[in-house]
């Protein structure tokens, strides 16, 4: 018996995928198309499926192919965000470097030494036309022009400045120095075994609360063991009877600081008070920062570094701007500034500001208005001075600074253009006036790149304890009684509690081989897209190309 199939929808069917197949032969021949795309084919395009299945099958591959180009552009967008996370690690170690420390005076002139040496000279006056000046100045608080108040006082600021042309500089001849405030020997632990410092006089430091003592600036001291037994320790003398009528803080101002940092400035400092123990808890960190476009680091060339090896701070930017701020509004360099410049064999920065203040005073007339202002340094009355304050014992710092700059600095073109102490401490009050009222605008100190900082606990008791304490334990000639000790000593002890270093590092969030991942994750889950496929459509298009190539040449021949 022969069955007949009278269904016309197998016959349709039947003749639709013998012509699909003979069609499908000839696009496989050319471009390998059901290679590349089987799946589709199947639910699109093959006719022996019935419409209504294709109809479906077309509107969930549209659907995928929307899901897919908006999970894409999500990825995209995630990724040029540059958005990037903190990675925070605590690393034990069995020794942790110290940070360095400047540790300065409060009190920048020594009161003391100036009475003596203006009754010796004669010059009784002049310490009171000092105190009126410094009165005025300090009271100073923007709402007038300070040139114009300078002026109208003339008859004090005058005579201030003609005694510095006149004798040399106040700040030089009467500038405290925290080198003979220390008693006994500065002391640290050194793999477990004390180690007393060398000698203090030894690392002086010109800033503009005068000559401060810097410790550990090659980050040799290290702590092996925890506690303040194992850090740095140091008892320091405030001398609160040298102190000027007008320092408001007694005691002294330290700055925790990069070994490679520079401070020349009263910026991040704390105050540690006569009379009290104190106690400075540290943790030391260490961060690294990306620049952009995945974060907001960037390294500016430190040009005032001491051995140009390290980049600019926040705290040396800073000061960096305010410096430059008073020479362009005063036309005359910070003594403190010049100082260390010449120090570091960095004269050449000095010439360039000489030449921007020589503009400057000849625009003003400056030479005409203000010669009276000009305070160079008598070299010969310095050295006078020098021998009377070492009779009494107090001329240590001041013939450490004549060893160190009086036969070169004071005699370098640079120097005529050194503010008096007159121009310097109006120039200060000027500037720091207006930065409080926002009228100089000062660039953004970018955060450097990869940096050290310490975080602080700092708590403080009563020091020394006892009557019986001082006795037995504080062997000092300069420690007269207890009561003089409760009133002008500070012992700072600087230690970890714990030898760790917590380390931060700013890591990108999509890195390239995670946004590859995802983006091949995303496409081959919802359309099953890969490399491979790519490299399958690369091939098409070369294959087009050479078919396309190859018929153009029949047709000419």
């Amino acid at each position: 018996m022969v069955v007949i199939n009278t269904d016309p929808w197998d016959e349709q069917a039947h003749n639709e995928e013998s012509r699909d197949r003979d069609s499908g032969q000839k696009e496989q021949t050319l471009f390998s198309f059901q290679d590349l795309a089987s799946d589709y084919y199947q639910v699109l395009r093959q006719r022996s499926r019935p419409r209504i299945c294709r109809i479906l099958w077309a509107i969930v591959v549209g659907g995928l192919f929307i899901m897919t180009i908006y999970m894409v552009y999500n990825l995209l967008r995630a990724y040029f965000r540059y958005e990037s996370f903190n990675k925070t690690s605590i690393v034990w170690k069995d020794n942790v470097t110290l940070p360095a420390l400047t540790i300065c005076s409060s009190n920048h002139i020594n009161y003391t030494l100036m009475k003596e040496v203006f009754e010796k000279d004669g010059d009784s006056e002049m310490l009171e036309v000092f105190n009126q000046a410094m009165d005025i100045l300090e009271k100073y608080d923007g709402n007038e022009d300070l040139e114009e108040l300078v002026m109208s006082k003339f008859d004090i600021f005058g005579k201030m400045a003609s005694y510095e042309f006149q004798k040399g500089s106040i700040r030089l001849n009467f500038g405290m120095d925290v080198g003979t405030m220390v008693s006994g020997s500065p002391h640290y632990s050194f793999e477990g075994i004390g180690k007393n410092v060398t000698n203090p006089m030894n690392h002086m430091h010109p800033t503009e609360l005068g000559l401060c003592i810097e410790f550990n600036d090659n980050g040799v001291f290290q702590q092996s063991c925890g506690g303040p037994k194992g850090g740095f320790s140091i008892d320091l003398n405030t001398n609160v009877r040298d102190y000027l009528p007008t320092t408001s803080s007694h005691g002294f101002t330290v700055f925790i600081r990069d070994p490679d940092e520079n401070v020349m400035l009263n910026v991040g400092g704390f105050v540690i008070s006569p009379g009290t123990e104190t106690f400075v808890r540290l943790t030391s960190k260490s961060a690294k920062r990306l620049g952009p476009p995945h974060g907001t680091c960037k390294n500016v060339p430190n040009i005032y570094s001491k051995r140009n090896v390290k980049f600019e701070s926040i705290r040396e930017c800073w000061q960096r701007q305010v410096i430059q701020a008073m020479i362009e509004k005063c036309g005359c360099i910070p003594i403190y500034f010049a100082a260390q410049m010449f120090f570091w064999n960095k004269t050449h920065i000095l010439d360039e500001f000489g030449e921007e203040i020589k503009q400057y005073r000849a625009q003003k007339e400056y030479e005409k208005r203000y010669e009276w202002a000009n305070a160079e340094v008598n070299y010969t009355s310095l050295k006078k001075t020098q021998g009377t304050q070492s009779e009494k014992g107090l001329g240590d710092s001041i013939q450490s600074i004549s060893n160190r700059i009086a036969d070169r600095f004071m005699r370098a073109p640079f120097y005529k253009y050194v503010c008096g102490l007159v121009q310097e401490t109006a120039c200060a009050v000027l500037v720091d006036t207006m930065i409080k009222k926002r009228q100089l605008q000062f660039e953004r100190c970018p955060e450097p790149c990869q940096y050290n900082e310490w975080d602080t606990a700092i708590t403080s008791i009563p020091f020394p304890p006892t009557e019986t304490y001082f006795k037995k334990f504080m062997k000092n000639e300069d420690l007269k009684t207890y009561e003089h000790a409760k009133k002008n000593v500070v012992r700072l002890h600087v230690y970890y509690d714990d030898i760790r270093v917590q380390q931060t590092t700013q890591i990108p969030a999509y890195q390239p081989h995670n946004f590859i991942a995802e983006f091949g994750g995303t496409v081959d889950l919802f359309i099953g897209f890969s490399f491979f496929t790519v490299l399958q459509l690369i091939e098409i298009g070369i294959a087009a190309c050479v078919f396309r190539c190859r018929k153009n040449k029949d047709v000419k021949v």
